[in-house]
Parts: structure tokens; C-alpha cells; sequence
């Protein structure tokens, strides 16, 4: 398997199998509470916070493939209208500053992981651990900044292979 082949494999593919393995299970849980709400009148007392946690987990985990394909929200309106030069370095800054604010954030909530670990503090109904939504966001962040860099280098191979490249400069 080749470099590319991996991460897209790895931040793309596998990334949205397992956030359709999470709306499957979030449909089992309301589909679930529902019938226990309305035909045994005892709805699951923890159904909500796990649902919660699990839109956390799918849009952490969404968030890498959508970046790795370059799809995220972009503010280009005029980028379009420079000169190739300049918009290559607007998106190495681009690619810089997200980085480095994922990095950061990844960061942050690992020091938060690390402190809901030591107070051993948990959801209030369901009893789960705050470590698990917290990383999360460990996770999620980290593997931004990696499809971050991993898509703009996928994105910039794919152009220097492209006919008439040369003729573009």
C-alpha cells in the first residue's frame, strides 16, 4: 500500500465507517428508548448523555476526513483573484495556523483528560468517565493537523503531476 493509499485509509475511509457504526448505534439507543418511553413507560435514564457523547465522538472523528478532502469551511472570496504565488503562500499559512491551533487544542484537552482522570469524574446519569468525551477532542484535533498536512501534501503531489504543470509557473 502506498503513503496515499494509507491515509486515505486511514483518514478518510475509516473515519466515516465508524461514524456511520456511530449513527447506527445512536438509531439502535433512541429507537430503543422511544419503545421504552411509550410502551413500558420507563424511558432509559442515560440514552440522552450517551447520545451527546456520541455526536462528540462522531464529529471528532468526522472532522480529520473532511479536512484530509480540503471540504471544511474556507473563507476565499478573493483569494480566487491573486496571483498563484500568493495564494500558495496564503495556503501555507492557511495550513500553518491550523496546525498549530489543532496542535494547541489538542494540547489543552489532554491536560483535561489527564485532570478528569485524577478526579475521577464521571456523566451524571450514564456513570461514564469524562475522560472518553474529553479525548475526543485529543483525538479529533490530532488527527486534523495530521490530515491537515497530509491532504495538502496529497493536494500539491497531485499538481506537480498534472499535464502541462510546467507550463502553469
Amino acid at each position: 500500500m502506498t503513503i496515499r493509499g494509507a491515509s486515505r485509509l486511514l483518514l478518510r475511509a475509516i473515519p466515516c465507517a465508524v461514524i456511520g457504526g456511530i449513527i447506527l448505534i445512536a438509531i439502535a439507543i433512541n429507537f430503543a428508548n422511544i419503545v421504552d418511553r411509550y410502551v413500558f413507560l420507563a424511558p432509559l435514564p442515560w440514552a440522552e448523555e450517551v447520545l451527546v457523547l456520541l455526536v462528540i465522538w462522531g464529529v471528532c472523528i468526522g472532522a480529520p476526513a473532511v479536512t484530509y478532502d480540503n471540504r471544511h469551511l474556507d473563507m476565499d472570496l478573493f483569494v480566487g483573484r491573486f496571483p498563484a504565488r500568493m495564494r500558495a503562500v496564503l495556503e501555507l499559512l492557511k495550513l500553518v495556523t491550523l496546525v498549530g491551533f489543532c496542535a494547541l487544542t489538542a494540547v489543552n484537552a489532554a491536560t483535561i483528560v489527564a485532570l478528569m482522570a485524577r478526579n475521577s469524574q464521571v456523566t451524571i446519569t450514564a456513570g461514564i468517565p469524562m475522560t472518553i468525551p474529553y479525548a475526543a477532542f485529543v483525538v479529533g484535533f490530532g488527527l486534523i493537523a495530521v490530515a491537515a498536512v497530509a491532504g495538502a501534501i496529497e493536494r500539491r503531489v497531485n499538481r506537480a503531476t498534472e499535464p502541462g504543470h510546467d507550463r502553469k509557473r
